[in-house]
């Protein structure tokens, strides 16, 4: 069920990527086009004015035959890069004047834009195709005190063609690698991030069974001691009290798991609120000590309390006192012989709760499961009997008053739990 949807976010997570993948990469390569084609216009109309200027500096004979023109170039006066363009000077009656056309040959193909920029008297910036070629043209229309004139600036595209299609290369390779990246990386992270998902779904399913296993126990056992008071129909109550005893037993059990289900289920449901009141801790501990001191003198336990007075917490008083009787009362459940140690006191600014026994302990692996629901460390602890909830519950109430709940054990010399508020 995981690795299906582990895949199927990881395809979902590509498609999405891919298409980021090429609207960026689309992106990059228009706003560069576009930068380079506006920089490109304004060079080639710097060069047409360039041009212009020259052609009314001299006399006209000068630039016919080129050797002044080629020794007085635009970027020796104006000290700038010169555009790598041809050009063609036209007077008002579209006689040419002047001409650097090298080896493009294209001057007729582009007259008409020249007639047209006479006749409508503005300025034009075409791309256009000439044979297997393809020529961007600038047409510069003047008109000053020496009259109406055209220049126009031009130039062959293939090496930007060339360009463009390395940038559109390199851009596909960039765009396919980072996809592969992207996806590997996005295949992890989901799987990183699917597995807290997976663990809460195992402990789910694990909790339903055990819920279910830990409910038929009971009802098994009460379904089996009334078989055996109704197969006896001429017994009294008396004669099948034990039967009835075990029942009404098993019911008792029942709903204390029942009740320990509820608080879950309320806790996966954040329904559980806080009561907040302030009260003496050290009487609540004090309180529940005595109460449990019995249970550990009939297992001929020593019971040791070591309670300051007058620690005052503000928190919920049903909720903490819950917690105590349940840390006390695993502390008693599970040591066969020696003591009990319950402590209060403070250190600094914080209140510090410990319940220490020198019981059959837990083992390192267990620790870490410690506070699962239904999880009990071993059979020894699954003698004892109890729901396995209690300490689940002890941790969601310290969690929930935002209390530290920690576990320090060693096998067969006893745990210790300590709170800190």
């Amino acid at each position: 069920m995981f690795k299906k949807l582990h895949l199927k976010l990881t395809a979902y997570m590509g498609i999405i990527l891919i298409l980021f993948m090429f609207f960026v990469a689309s992106g990059i390569y228009k706003f560069t086009k576009m930068v380079f084609e506006d920089g490109n216009k304004e060079l080639m109309k710097t060069e047409a004015i360039r041009v212009y200027n020259y052609r009314n500096t001299v006399f006209p004979e000068f630039f016919i035959n080129g050797t002044l023109f080629n020794r007085l170039r635009p970027n020796a006066l104006l000290e700038s890069k010169r555009l790598d363009a041809c050009y063609i000077v036209y007077d008002g009656h579209l006689t040419k004047i002047l001409a650097d056309e090298g080896e493009i040959k294209i001057a007729d193909d582009i007259k008409s834009l020249a007639v047209e920029a006479l006749q409508e008297g503005r300025d034009s910036y075409k791309t256009l195709k000439i044979g297997r070629f393809n020529y961007r043209v600038y047409t510069k229309y003047f008109n000053d005190l020496t009259g109406e004139s055209v220049v126009q600036v031009y130039q062959n595209t293939v090496n930007e063609e060339i360009l463009w299609k390395f940038l559109r290369n390199v851009l596909f390779v960039i765009g396919i690698t980072g996809t592969i990246i992207l996806l590997a990386l996005s295949y992890l992270l989901t799987g990183e991030a699917l597995k807290p998902i997976k663990e809460t779904w195992i402990r789910q399913k694990e909790f339903v069974a055990d819920a279910s296993h830990e409910l038929r126990t009971p009802l098994t056992v009460i379904q089996t001691n009334l078989d055996a008071v109704l197969s006896d129909e001429d017994g009294t109550v008396e004669e099948n009290a034990i039967w009835l005893d075990n029942a009404y037993s098993e019911t008792r059990v029942m709903a204390k798991l029942i009740d320990q289900l509820l608080t879950l289920a309320k806790a996966d449901n954040n329904e559980g609120k806080l009561t907040l009141t302030e009260f003496s801790f050290s009487e609540v501990v004090e309180n529940v000590c005595h109460n449990m001191a019995v249970m550990a003198r009939n297992k001929n336990l020593d019971f040791e309390m070591n309670i300051e007075e007058d620690i005052v917490i503000k928190a919920d008083y049903d909720k903490m006192r819950r917690l105590v009787v349940i840390l006390v009362d695993n502390a008693v459940k599970y040591t066969e012989k020696g003591k009990v140690t319950v402590s209060l006191f403070t250190d600094k600014n914080r209140k510090i709760l410990t319940v220490e026994d020198t019981g059959i302990g837990i083992n390192e692996r267990d620790i870490k499961r410690i506070f699962d629901r239904f999880y009990r460390a071993d059979k020894a602890r699954h003698r004892e009997g109890g729901t396995g909830l209690g300490l689940s519950i002890a941790k969601w109430i310290a969690d929930m008053h935002r209390y530290s709940l920690t576990v320090e054990s060693i096998v067969n010399e006893g745990s210790k739990f300590t709170l800190r508020m």
